[in-house]
């Protein structure tokens, strides 16, 4: 092969990997920007399992909307939005279309409902598929095991585990 034809195959290659390169650097990232995705959700549910498990035995809203804030702080989201139901355990089998219950008792069922924003950070995912960001929405129930405070326990000795 001659000298000529062996540089004019090396510009071709040069040429075909400048064309590919920015693409394959994209789905990289993209990649990475879903891995990011799912990590954000998987910390969502265990905050709002979390948040139920500790609303179970203590019923302090504040208490367990920051239990439930706490385990997604590595988790790159916007802040979150955490709200605290207890509802009848009857008679619908989705507890969140029941009744609330009006005194918090044994039986009721504790509901943590997380919802937040996820903002891709490959520019391309962020301003053409997602603007306004992905919301990703996580609720967790059980059931009341423990009433705190109650005749026996004030507010300061409440459980702060389950």
């Amino acid at each position: 092969m001659s000298l000529h034809r062996q540089r004019r195959h090396r510009g071709q290659a040069l040429a075909e990997f400048a064309l590919i390169f920015p693409i394959f650097i994209l789905l990289i990232v993209a990649a990475i920007d879903v891995g990011r995705g799912v990590f954000a959700y998987n910390s969502i549910t265990n905050g709002a399992r979390e948040g139920a498990r500790l609303a179970i035995v203590n019923q302090d809203a504040t208490l367990i909307t920051q239990r439930a804030t706490s385990q997604t702080a590595i988790a790159e989201i916007a802040s979150p939005n955490v709200t605290v139901t207890f509802k009848k355990p009857t008679p619908n089998a989705d507890p969140s279309l029941n009744a609330t219950c009006t005194t918090i008792a044994v039986g009721c069922v504790a509901i943590v409902r997380f919802e937040t924003t996820y903002q891709p950070m490959t520019p391309i995912i962020r301003n053409i598929l997602f603007p306004a960001g992905v919301t990703f929405v996580a609720t967790s129930d059980e059931v009341v095991e423990f009433t705190c405070p109650n005749a026996q326990t004030t507010a300061a000795n409440c459980p702060k585990q389950p």
